[in-house]
């Protein structure tokens, strides 16, 4: 007979036993529900933006994992969106960004699209840059009437007129069109100024970045650079004054007297916006953030030849550029000009000896003095050589006449039969003149004239 402790303990166990099963089963039940939630979460909603892996390239779709229950398709209409050169490289295996469009398909599939995701990317950074005020490069791709269009990756943004640097309000439409369409092409620094996602609006200003970048530039180049040092730059603008050129990111000025050797009325004379030309550092001003360039140090000076070239006492032809109080300047060639004094102008009998020449004249002048080294040269007019001085202008004449090309005549049967006739008739006067004057004895000469 089975003792009450026996009983007792049998009881015990069998109780026990059931503990342990309603805790197995309370913690099953958690689990599942555990990998109900995690399954839940794991689901993506329309419009999400995620990473998958591509996992079969098919013949109008990729079948793609983006790490969910199920896998999603990227249809074709969607492949076509984007351009063949980064359709082409893709391969099983790749890791494409990609939003749900559509939660379910018929085969119970996520609907993807690659081209969603790669300009929702270019959203998210434009609006990081909008906060940040960061400056980016980017290539301007088209104009309208209101600005450029310039590429944000997947995305157009517009860069008002407004915000384009170079683009003058005096402008006429077709000057601006012009202008507009020389920067199709260029990659220019833009700072991000508006983001409107659902209106597809991107607004960027070149203005404003270049006006930040050429500040911090400037700062730079006072740095690197040392007054000496040659750079090559671009001309931006011109001024009466001189021209302003971009040595890599900040402007120079370039002052008219020191474009070259010859003087310059004004740098539209010699220069031309979008020129390329190599200039020396003249001067740094840091305080003021001005540069100072020099374009006639980096081109043969000709006063270090001058005493090879003319000699004292030589008559030369000069052509007169100003008159001034005491006198008059000549130019003898291109960067040398000399000083014809109002005493040696013309005879002391003239009473304005001023009036007696003006800017444009070519004129006869003697060489005074040769100074190289101050860079002057005396000339006078009324010491000039007169026969040497005509001399020169008749053969400079000859010369500029030879030069211009003559219009061709036309040559007619009745002019043909023209010139015929009047070269018989010459032939006949020169015939008669020599008989005229023949000796006894000059038939030979008669005869060789007729010839």
């Amino acid at each position: 007979m089975m003792s009450e402790s026996d009983q007792f303990g049998d009881e015990s166990e069998n109780f026990n036993d059931e503990s342990i099963d309603d805790e197995q089963n309370a913690d099953e039940m958690l689990f599942e529900q555990y990998l109900a939630e995690e399954e839940e979460i794991s689901l993506p909603e329309r419009g999400d933006l995620r990473e998958g892996v591509v996992v079969e390239i098919r013949a109008n779709e990729l079948l793609v994992n983006i790490g969910a229950k199920r896998d999603g398709i990227v249809p074709q209409s969607d492949l076509n969106r984007l351009d063949p050169e980064f359709v082409g490289p893709l391969a099983e295996g790749a890791t494409v960004p990609v939003v749900v469009s559509k939660l379910t398909t018929d085969e119970g599939m996520l609907v993807l699209s690659i081209a969603d995701a790669l300009q929702k990317q270019d959203w998210l950074t434009a609006e990081k840059m909008l906060d940040s005020g960061e400056i980016t490069v980017r290539q301007v791709i088209g104009y309208n009437k209101g600005g450029l269009l310039a590429d944000f990756g997947h995305l157009r943004g517009f860069i008002p007129a407004s915000h384009v640097v170079g683009l003058p309000r005096n402008m006429n439409e077709e000057q601006r069109n012009e202008r507009l369409q020389q920067m199709v092409g260029q990659d220019l620094p833009v700072k991000v100024i508006e983001v409107e996602r659902q209106r597809r609006r991107l607004v960027l200003s070149y203005r404003l970045a270049e006006r930040e970048y050429r500040a911090g530039r400037k700062a730079q180049l006072f740095q690197e650079l040392a007054v000496g040092t040659v750079v090559e730059g671009e001309v931006r603008s011109l001024r009466p004054f001189g021209a302003f050129v971009d040595i890599g990111g900040a402007d120079g000025l370039l002052h008219v007297s020191e474009i070259g050797w010859t003087p310059v009325s004004h740098p539209r004379d010699v220069l031309r916006v979008g020129e390329r030309v190599e200039v020396e550092v003249l001067r740094l001003d840091s305080e003021r953030s001005r540069i100072a360039l020099s374009r006639k140090r980096l081109l043969s000076n000709p006063w270090e030849s001058i005493e090879e070239r003319y000699k004292l006492d030589d008559t030369i032809l000069v052509t007169v550029t100003r008159v001034i109080d005491f006198g008059a300047f000549a130019q003898l060639e291109p960067g040398i000009e000399g000083l014809i004094h109002i005493s040696e102008l013309a005879d002391i009998t003239v009473a304005e000896p001023l009036k007696m020449v003006g800017p444009g004249d070519r004129i006869p002048v003697k060489i005074l003095r040769i100074q190289p080294e101050r860079q002057r040269i005396g000339l006078s007019r009324r010491q000039a050589d007169e026969i040497v001085g005509q001399a020169l202008l008749e053969s400079e004449a000859d010369r500029v006449h030879a030069d211009e090309p003559e219009a061709p005549a036309e040559r007619t049967a009745e002019t043909e039969a023209a010139h015929s006739a009047d070269t018989e008739a010459d032939s006949a006067i020169v015939v008669e003149e020599a008989a005229e004057t023949t000796e006894p004895g000059g038939q030979a000469a008669s005869d060789e004239a007729a010839s």
